[in-house]
């Protein structure tokens, strides 16, 4: 089963006002065998145009982090820099790939 954790919101002026929504997306390994969980993130965009108008648009990615502590520092990154749907995978593969860079790097 999967659930969804506001976690934070923003907004954006571009003509027109779009609120972004970010969500914490909790999901456990194996209900029967292990409490293990696992994380992913959800954005959420609503557009809100002149005339009454809105659009939506939606991108989410599950399964990134295994630890809470990482998706909670990953989706403080996502609000403090106001990212849309459209720019999530590539700030996850971004994200992904310093931190596998971090950990490369000698001590």
């Amino acid at each position: 089963m999967e659930d969804e954790i506001l976690y934070g919101r923003a907004t954006l002026q571009n003509g027109y006002e779009m609120r972004i929504e970010y969500y914490l997306i909790p999901e456990k390994i194996s209900q029967d065998y292990t409490d293990l969980m696992r994380y992913g993130v959800k954005i959420k965009m609503t557009s809100f145009f002149d005339g009454g108008g809105r659009a939506v648009e939606i991108k989410q990615i599950t399964n990134i982090f295994y630890r809470l502590s990482d998706a909670e520092e990953f989706i403080r990154l996502l609000i403090r820099n106001k990212v849309t749907p459209v720019s999530l995978r590539d700030v996850v593969e971004d994200y992904i790939i310093e931190s596998l860079d971090k950990a490369k790097a000698p001590a």
